[in-house]
């Protein structure tokens, strides 16, 4: 059964529906038969809970058009490496070409584009939020017990967004993806702007003494973690409700994407269990862009090539389990397409001309980029300022788009910069004023890959009312050969390394006093090659330690130390929670929560998210450093 996260309660109440079968139309043959009554049990149950996060700082998120810190910067350009910021320095290229000097400079010449002096100014108004988040839920869980064998339960979940935001976006768009008519992130789910009405359950079971099978649409945890996620691969997240900053201790219980699909376990004797899935790829679901949350900044335009691509493929995997006395063993095999992703440069498709270059429309379209003078990149900084908040390669970026779009990109005279800092800040700043701003274009796609794990846990018997009583250590590690990773440069070659992810994990429950009940606490630790340890879009360590000024490094691995905990109180009323998550470059995530439950029906969680983390290049925290907030969950429960 799937385990639910630890902090949300769930209330069933039942009520018993008698089905009595009454004699056929033969009934001379059966008259006087005693015929048995099939019972079954039915419950309902479930919560209406308003959500909310109240901003702590006047940070916005710089992945949306309203934080981007560009915003009303008149930026100077250096087309082609040249200082044109004075008339003299125009006058100089005008006369080195043989054109006549101008005596007053002209701006702009070709609407927004072309302004002499040049500049590459972003004429964006910057928005002021109060909040980060404003929802309402209401979910409904419903389950029938219809013998000793059958079961069945089916979840109902509706997601209205207040859409409280002071943004630029018109019309925001919270939830529609590209995955599937009706804006769906998945099948059994309908999705407009603003709300989302999906089935994440609706499954049925048998089970037969050792054996249990579950049949339908499911969420697959094999997981327990606080932050991470290591063993824990058969499912992706959706991460369009509240990103990753709901209560760490609840255990991604909202976040799993779930996915039409079989499952099917076997008890082979008191010790060992085997257990097997087939299921519906499904992919992991990112915020839209310009959303409070968003994580692709919304000069890109992404392209999901999910639907007519990979939405008939299916996830396959098992895993072998054994609880030997006080030892624990677990080994894993899943074959799946990566849920999280990867991207590249693709062709933007669109037919706009360059303002300077009539007819270049169908050229331009051929190559990764469009004419966006409202929301483009409008300047070499801006552009390097970006690759560096998302941990890509400017310089190589740039070659990337150059050499893998030919003849369309040679055609406008783009050329291979090398690793020449300098030529690439020319070229960018020539086609930023040639445009009046760019916007690029990139598609993510979903590699194939295998994962193997194997984890051991122990529990420690130690003398009564010690630290070691019941305390349980546990190691997961997972390797993947060939892993797939976005390259630093968005070129069209993936980068391919063999991935380790480990972690050690150690938790209990541990009485301080009599007079409070036993608090629950749990330490781990994680280590990643390859990509960071949020894996958000599988980017590759390779784009690390950099800054806006110099080219990127690279990092050899990933690794960060997460302790959390829940202590109640005496009455359990109250609960204070805490989570803490510390990455050894240097980025840390606070969380402290106090949650308040007078009664069976009423539960009211106030928690926190402060995050902290130094531009240094090298932590994966800083693309979230805005996330300074207050959250406010208050939950009726029936």
């Amino acid at each position: 059964m799937k385990r639910m996260g630890k902090g949300r309660l769930r209330r069933h109440t039942a009520r018993n529906v008698a089905m009595i079968a009454c004699g056929s139309a033969l009934g001379g043959a059966l008259a006087g038969a005693v015929v048995p009554a099939l019972a079954f049990d039915f419950s309902i149950s479930g919560f209406i809970r308003h959500e909310m996060a109240i901003k702590l700082s006047d940070k916005e998120n710089q992945a949306d058009g309203h934080g981007n810190p560009f915003n009303g910067q008149e930026v100077p350009l250096e087309p082609l490496g040249l200082n044109l910021s004075t008339l003299t320095g125009v006058n100089n290229l005008l006369t080195s070409v043989g054109l006549p000097a101008l005596t007053t400079a002209t701006q702009p010449l070709f609407g927004s584009a072309l302004t002499l002096p040049p500049t590459g100014y972003r004429n964006v108004r910057t928005a002021s939020n109060d909040f980060n988040l404003m929802a309402t839920r209401i979910e409904v869980n419903m389950a029938a017990a219809i013998d000793a064998n059958w079961s069945a339960r089916v979840t109902v979940r509706g997601y209205y967004d207040w859409n409280a935001y002071d943004d630029n976006t018109k019309d925001l768009d919270m939830f529609e993806t590209q995955f599937r008519d009706g804006g769906g992130g998945t099948p059994l789910e309908y999705a407009q702007d603003d709300f989302m009405i999906d089935v994440p359950v609706a499954t049925v079971d048998y089970t037969n003494g050792p054996l249990f099978i579950r049949a339908g649409n499911q969420q697959i945890a094999w997981g327990e973690a606080i932050f991470f996620r290591v063993m824990d691969v058969p499912a992706g997240l959706d991460y369009r409700r509240h990103m990753i900053f709901e209560p760490a201790i609840e255990e991604y219980g909202d976040k799993r994407v779930p996915a039409l699909g079989i499952r099917a376990s076997y008890q082979l004797n008191s010790d060992w269990e085997v257990e097997a899935f087939i299921q519906k790829f499904e992919p992991t679901i990112y915020p839209n862009l310009s959303t409070p949350y968003s994580v692709v900044p919304d000069q890109f335009t992404v392209h999901e090539r999910y639907k007519g691509y990979a939405d008939d493929l299916w996830n396959v995997g098992g895993r072998i389990r054994a609880q030997l006395g006080n030892l624990g063993l677990q080994f894993i095999a899943v074959s799946r397409h990566n849920p999280d992703g990867v991207y590249r440069w693709t062709k933007s498709g669109v037919n706009k001309d360059l303002p300077v270059l009539p007819g270049s429309g169908a050229t331009l379209a051929e190559t990764p980029f469009e004419v966006d003078q409202d929301k483009g990149v409008k300047s070499q900084e801006e552009w390097f300022w970006y690759a560096n908040s998302i941990r890509l390669d400017g310089v190589q970026g740039l070659n990337a788009a150059v050499d893998d779009f030919q003849p369309a990109t040679g055609a406008l005279t783009a050329y291979n910069v090398g690793a020449s800092d300098a030529l690439a800040r020319g070229e960018l700043d020539t086609f930023f004023w040639l445009s009046g701003g760019l916007r690029g274009h990139i598609e993510r796609l979903f590699p194939y890959e295998n994962v193997f794990g194997a984890s051991v846990n122990y529990v420690f018997d130690g003398e009564p009312g010690s630290f070691l009583e019941q305390l349980i250590g546990r190691v997961e590690v997972t390797y993947t050969p060939e892993r797939t990773f976005t390259n630093p440069t968005l070129g069209q070659d993936f980068i391919k390394e063999d991935q380790w992810a480990f972690a050690a994990v150690f938790e209990k429950w541990h009485r301080w006093s009599q007079e409070f009940p036993a608090a629950y606490l749990v330490l781990q630790f994680m280590y990643k090659n390859g990509s960071d340890i949020f894996d958000v879009g599988t980017r590759h360590l390779s784009g690390y330690n950099s800054t806006s000024t110099t080219t990127p490094t690279g990092v050899d691995y990933s690794a960060a130390i997460a302790f959390a905990g829940f202590q109640p109180s005496p009455s359990l009323e109250w609960k204070f929670e805490w989570a803490v998550l510390y990455e050894i470059d240097g980025g840390w995530l606070f969380q402290p929560g106090l949650r308040w439950k007078p009664n069976d029906k009423w539960e009211v969680n106030l928690y926190s998210n402060i995050v902290v983390a130094p531009e240094n290049g090298r932590s994966a925290m800083t693309v979230v450093d805005y996330v300074d907030e207050l959250a406010l969950r208050v939950t009726y429960q029936f």
